[in-house]
Formats: structure tokens, C-alpha cells, sequence
């Protein structure tokens, strides 16, 4: 057995990442159930990429990033992003509603990996194609790992936000940071060895003087104290708002006065 072990084991380490992410089990059912009619995905970077590590340093905290090549006021923009870590207890980590009030659909976040997977970004322009990028990233035991924070103060900060806003080339970078524990439903309380009730940021809106710029639908596989970074065209101003929900019911809202560059 310890053989095989080290066999399979030397294979995953030089198998090319598209090869283990086609051998994916998992990725079939999930396909059809995001895309029943099993429309055509076509998997290239010729519209979009993924950034990942290989090995991640921490699987609770993975940072991903999204690279498109057209701008939103392109003929033929980005309307969703789907982000996938096929071998998760929750398979999709969200989808991402892109507008025209975002001179790039370029976004990051940091998520959970349970166990060696396969990590995809779909993008789906606006003639309805759906154009896929895919790397295999190493890390386990994200969703399960224990909170980085105290419990009563994390849940005393719920729902504070921040924004970060940098210039970058020809739009402005905003970091969104939410206060939130992020309970996956899969972690222990350290002290009571009780389990945690799964607790997260299930939806986010964000506007622009009322006009829709982006919106978020996910679950558990975001990390704790969840961040977005997304980019605007410099020439926009006004008053950003995010309205944020969590799987629980609660509401948060927070909003900054953007100014063009």
C-alpha cells in the first residue's frame, strides 16, 4: 500500500496541472449541475486565466486571482464568473454578476482548499459561450481548519468593512474587507470541541450612486473575513455601497464616496 501511496503520489507531482485537472472526478457533476444541457465549455487563456499557487502555504487562506483579456466596454464583455474548487465539500465557491460600471472584470479573493484540487474559473461573456480556465492546487484540510480569531470578538466585528483603493494602470483597484468569521459548518471550537454551526457571507452588492457594479452568490469555501478586489475605470465617482447578507439572515451595509482619478 505504501508503495502505491508513493507512486500516486509521484504522478500528481509530475502530471501537467490541465491533465489532473481532466482526470477530476468530481467535475462532471458539477458541470452539469451548473450548465445542465452540457453546453460547450472551451478551456484556453485566450479570455480568461486563473492565478493559484501550486502548493499553498496556508489552505485555509489561498489567494486566486482572475485575469480577462477584454475590457467591459469591449463588443463582447464578461457577464459571470464562476470560481470552482471541484474536490470542496461545496464545490462552487460563488458566482460573480459583472456590469459595464467595471472598466475590467479582473478580480481576486483568498479561499478554502479541503484536499488536492483542481481550482477553475469559468467566465461567461455576453453571447452566452462560456470560457474556462483551470489550475491544480495542493493544499488540505482548509474548510476544517480552526478560526484564526477569538469567536466573541470575531462575532463583535461582524459585518465592519474597509476599503482599499490603489491606482492600477488604467482603473482604480478597490479591496473590499468584510468582518467575518466564515464558518464552514466543518470546524471545531477549540474549547468546547463542539461543532461550529456553518455562519458566512452568502451574498454581496455592490453599486455605484444606486447603478449595479457587481454582485456575489458563494458559500463556504471563502475564507475567513472574506476580501474582494476588483477595479473601476478611473473616471468614475460617486458613492460606492455595499450591502452584504450572510447565510443566517443578517444584513450589513457600508459605503464610501469614490472620487475620479
Amino acid at each position: 500500500m505504501k508503495l502505491k501511496i508513493l507512486i500516486l503520489s509521484g504522478l500528481l507531482a509530475t502530471m501537467p496541472a490541465a491533465a489532473l485537472a481532466d482526470n477530476s472526478a468530481n467535475w462532471p457533476l458539477i458541470r452539469d449541475s451548473l450548465f445542465p444541457g452540457s453546453p460547450e465549455i472551451v478551456e484556453s487563456d485566450d479570455v480568461v486565466t486563473l492565478e493559484a499557487p501550486t502548493r499553498a502555504l496556508d489552505a485555509a487562506l489561498v489567494p486566486i486571482a482572475v485575469k480577462v483579456k477584454e475590457r467591459q466596454d469591449a463588443p463582447n464583455p464578461i457577464e459571470k464568473i464562476y470560481l470552482i474548487i471541484d474536490n470542496n465539500p461545496s464545490p462552487i465557491v460563488g458566482t460573480f454578476d459583472m456590469t459595464p460600471n467595471i472598466g475590467i472584470a479582473d478580480l481576486s479573493t483568498r479561499v478554502r482548499i479541503n484536499a488536492y484540487s483542481p481550482v477553475r474559473v469559468i467566465a461567461q461573456t455576453q453571447d452566452g459561450k462560456l470560457h474556462m480556465n483551470s489550475r491544480f492546487v495542493k493544499a488540505s484540510g482548509g474548510c476544517s481548519a480552526p478560526a484564526g480569531a477569538d469567536d466573541i470578538l470575531a462575532r463583535q466585528r461582524m459585518g465592519q468593512m474597509k476599503l482599499k483603493q490603489r491606482e492600477d494602470g488604467e482603473d482604480n483597484a478597490l479591496q473590499l474587507l468584510i468582518s467575518h468569521p466564515n464558518y464552514s459548518g466543518l470546524q471545531i471550537d477549540q474549547l468546547t470541541r463542539h461543532w461550529i454551526p456553518s455562519d458566512y457571507v452568502s451574498d454581496i452588492n455592490i453599486t455605484l450612486d444606486g447603478e449595479p457594479v457587481m454582485s456575489f452568490n458563494g458559500g463556504i469555501s471563502i475564507s475567513e473575513n472574506p476580501a474582494f478586489t476588483f477595479h473601476m475605470d478611473k473616471d468614475k465617482s460617486g458613492t460606492l455601497k455595499a450591502d452584504v447578507k450572510d447565510s443566517t439572515g443578517r444584513e450589513f451595509s457600508s459605503q464610501w464616496d469614490i472620487s475620479s482619478q
